[in-house]
């Protein structure tokens, strides 16, 4: 797949008119999303009339939530003319392919390393906040990239797959998140909002605390770990499991997270799944924080490209930091589908596709 970058929308207005210029403007990129999918569900034994069923069952909690992302998700439907439960399953499709016990161990896990420079060691002064989001190669094709700007709250700008409200991304008031894949084994033993419309909950914040009570508050399905930055210098990671959460915070100006649980409380009370499919999640998470520390070490202090080096080791490939496309559970091929960087003061992310190419390139995207 040659993709150079991923197409950026303008939507505007109350969240009935966001969904509708975003359905309409990325109908293609939808249509495809829901075929990769559609096919996705029924290998793991979801037909898509199941699938269907199982998406209105989370309308009334998604309601509950935040009744215009319901709204907003009618209008995407609306744009794009499909049913709004087609777009409900787009937007809960980890809780589909993982929170049910009998889909288990059938798809590549969500993987992804998320790092965090702090002001403190950053030579800029600036945050850093960027991610390797680990999935199926076919995502390339339906990577967006999102800019806000609603009726009422701060302007967002997400990148996201077709279809969903939002995936890692950044707004006007300075917040940022990247979410990680981790399993626990109480997943799947409730219903709770898809983790799509978590980090957009987030993203709609504006105060830091508010985005932190999103995460803290909210009944989830299945197990995450989402890192939440301000641009002012604040950083936290929290490992999420469907009735707990767990705090992580930068030591010596870096944060990183891989798909294993770290903090010690959740070591002491959760049965961590994630290294069944994800093992090399303990030897990313710690490359990359030791040449982090390295580089400032050196340097005195981290660039976005210093970042951007580290996101790149390939010891271990294909199940690299960066990841080569390779097999993974049920014949689905995996890679990292793109780096992001974001820079939360000056509201302001960059994206590559295919970071595991010599030639990827990133495309820069503001508010």
């Amino acid at each position: 797949m040659d993709i150079d970058s991923f197409p950026l929308y303008d939507i505007e207005g109350d969240a009935a008119q966001c969904g509708r210029q975003y359905g309409r403007a990325a109908g293609d990129r939808i249509d495809l999303s829901l075929r990769t999918y559609r096919a996705a569900f029924e290998r793991v034994g979801l037909g898509w009339d199941r699938t269907r069923a199982l998406a209105r069952r989370f309308m009334p909690m998604i309601e509950a939530f935040d009744a215009g992302m319901l709204r907003e998700i009618e209008g995407v439907a609306e744009g794009a003319g499909v049913p709004p439960e087609d777009i409900v399953a787009l937007n809960a499709r980890s809780e589909m392919l993982y929170a049910f016990k009998q889909l288990e161990a059938t798809e590549p896990p969500d993987g992804c390393t998320g790092v965090v420079v702090m002001p403190s060691a950053s030579a800029s002064g600036k945050l850093i906040h960027a991610q390797n989001w680990d999935w199926r190669v076919e995502s390339l094709e339906l990577g967006v990239v999102l800019r806000i700007k609603p009726a009422k709250g701060p302007a967002i700008l997400t990148f996201a797959e077709a279809g969903t409200l939002a995936r890692a991304g950044l707004n006007s008031a300075g917040i940022a998140v990247t979410g990680n894949f981790i399993k626990a084994d109480s997943d799947g033993k409730q219903q709770g909002v898809p983790l799509a419309l978590i980090r957009r909950g987030i993203l709609q914040s504006d105060l830091y605390a508010n985005a932190l009570g999103v995460v803290c508050r909210t009944a989830r399905s299945i197990s995450n770990n989402m890192i939440l930055t301000h641009a002012e210098g604040e950083a936290v990671s929290l490992e999420t499991c469907p009735d707990q959460v767990f705090w992580q915070q930068p030591e010596g100006g870096i944060l990183v997270h891989a798909n294993h649980f770290k903090t010690p409380a959740a070591l002491a009370r959760v049965v961590d799944r994630s290294l069944e499919t994800t093992p090399d999640s303990l030897y990313r998470d710690r490359r990359v924080t030791e040449a982090l520390h390295l580089q400032r070490e050196r340097a005195g202090g981290l660039t976005e490209e210093d970042v951007l080096v580290a996101l790149q080791d390939r010891f271990g490939a294909p199940r690299a930091v960066c990841r080569s496309p390779s097999a993974g559970p049920g014949g689905a091929s995996s890679a990292t589908v793109a780096t992001i960087v974001m820079d939360p003061a000056a509201r302001k992310m960059r994206i590559a596709p295919a970071p595991f190419k010599p030639t990827h390139r990133f495309t820069e995207y503001s508010l």
